[in-house]
């Protein structure tokens, strides 16, 4: 909470890992399996009878041997980078309590006490996610390649990403997302582009997932951080109004969107679906099905609330609200009530004028933003933070699908997360190879018939598909795959 450093907390800072083989590009410091054990230890105070019967439940789900399988016997996806085998013991320890830690706030005062209640309702959320995780398939989001396709208009139009992961660390090394919410909403300004709900949802949950995934004690990420800009009008943020800056978006360097139906409100889907319920919103696969439904703005803003509070509690220590209009206020109570008190007690709105001696607390001034009341001018920008964020994650991806397992075994997951990438790209009609996918330099153009990730014109009409890029780059076949 950005308080000074306890003599516990300082334990891991003071010694190297033992377990650690290969560095991973945030891997900031290390830790011994003894100071795992004790900030286990530390973080199931008053918990160590729930955290053992949950454990017991979790690898129940793993072995297939309680009430809740899948067709493959097992609720735990073995590659699931959260949750799968692959995960160190004390990783999923941390993870099993941050869903006891939501389960306790939620409980009545009369069931304060009992341990079994609580263990059921953790052990709720816990089916609840897995069963998302697999709905959604999260693993595809960890293969290469996969940051570049869900930030960019030109194979996920409307993603409209507005918080990643630039590499921004505590004082401790734990990782915060940041973000510019004026990017998604800010309908006046000059460079606006519109939103697909359900392309936007898959992009705010790749930068979640992709956090979660980085939370490791051997590496000192213990908890993350999350500081979203909400300046969204000419009076807060003057740079997305005015003196604009004349390149596009990030998201659209490779190709503006011009999609019939796609207009400044969002993807406009109410009459095409009455008269083809088959049809399918652009973007990267899979789409959860009410996705396809929401309508842009509060809803979509509500929706990743839920998500991130449902599937990733307590994954953010705090969660920072900067330079918010006084009408944000009202907003950020109603998004209060639509989650649990131990979610709720985390979003902190900082005063104007006070981003240096609030966050200045928790960061190094030299790491922090400017705008954040940092020294740093090279990390936020107007959306240079994407920029950034996409050359790490897909540095990490590269790294993990380059690199063995600690038991020297090769990364089947990874493997298995380009495969799910891949399959989903055929299911939307997409030819293109892996080195085209992960392509930052150049765009990646694809044309071929049944294409539904690119930006297409529907004619409603005929029911026939055309493509239509504005401005139009230069189109090429792909290799087979």
């Amino acid at each position: 909470d950005g308080q000074p450093e306890s003599d516990a907390t300082n334990i891991r800072n003071s010694t190297l890992s033992c377990d650690a083989t290969q560095t991973a590009p945030h891997q900031k410091m290390s830790t011994t399996s003894t100071t795992f054990a004790e900030i286990i230890a530390r973080e199931s105070i008053g918990l160590e009878q729930a955290l053992s019967m949950l454990r017991l439940e979790f690898q129940k789900l793993t072995d297939g041997t309680n009430d809740h399988t899948t067709d493959t016997g097992s609720m735990v996806d073995p590659d699931d980078a959260i949750f799968g085998s692959t995960v160190a013991p004390h990783d999923l320890d941390m993870t099993l309590l941050r869903y006891l830690k939501v389960a306790r706030s939620t409980l009545s005062k009369h069931n304060k006490n009992s341990t079994p209640k609580l263990v059921s309702l953790a052990l709720q959320r816990l089916l609840s996610t897995l069963q998302y995780r697999r709905e959604y398939d999260v693993l595809s989001m960890h293969a290469p390649g996969a940051a570049r396709k869900i930030l960019h208009h030109d194979t996920n139009p409307g993603a409209c990403l507005y918080a990643a992961d630039a590499g921004l660390v505590d004082k401790r090394g734990n990782p915060a997302l940041i973000g510019r919410l004026g990017l998604m909403i800010a309908e006046d300004a000059e460079q606006h582009e519109p939103i697909v709900p359900a392309n936007h949802l898959r992009a705010i949950l790749f930068a979640f997932e992709r956090l979660a995934a980085s939370l490791k004690l051997s590496e000192g990420r213990e908890k993350a951080w999350y500081i979203l800009d909400c300046s969204i009008d000419r009076k807060t943020a003057p740079d997305l109004y005015d003196n604009v800056d004349p390149r596009p978006r990030f998201w659209s360097k490779f190709g503006r969107l011009a999609v019939d139906g796609l207009t400044m409100k969002g993807w406009n889907d109410a009459d095409a679906t009455q008269n083809n319920p088959n049809r399918r919103i652009p973007g990267v696969l899979p789409h959860l099905p009410y996705h396809t439904t929401i309508t842009p703005g509060f809803p979509v803003l509500r929706e990743a609330l839920r998500q991130l509070t449902e599937y990733y509690p307590n994954m953010m220590e705090k969660v920072y609200f900067v330079r918010a209009p006084f009408s944000f206020r009202a907003v950020l109570k109603v998004f209060s009530l639509m989650v649990d008190r131990e979610s709720a007690a985390r979003f902190v709105v900082v005063p104007w004028g006070k981003e240096a001696d609030i966050l200045g607390e928790i960061f190094h001034e030299r790491d922090l933003p400017v705008e954040f009341g940092g020294s740093n001018n090279t990390i936020l920008g107007r959306d240079d933070f994407l920029r950034v964020a996409e050359e790490r994650y897909e540095e990490q991806a590269l790294f993990m699908s380059n690199h063995p397992q600690r038991d020297g075994t090769p990364m089947d997951g990874l493997s298995r997360a380009t495969i799910r990438s891949r399959f989903h790209d055929e299911t939307a009609g997409v030819s293109s190879t892996k080195e085209e996918a992960i392509s930052i330099g150049g765009g990646t153009l694809i044309s071929g018939e049944g294409v539904e990730m690119m930006n297409f014109r529907w004619e409603r009409s005929t029911s026939e598909r055309s493509w239509c890029y504005h401005p139009k780059p230069r189109i090429r076949e792909a290799a087979p795959n």
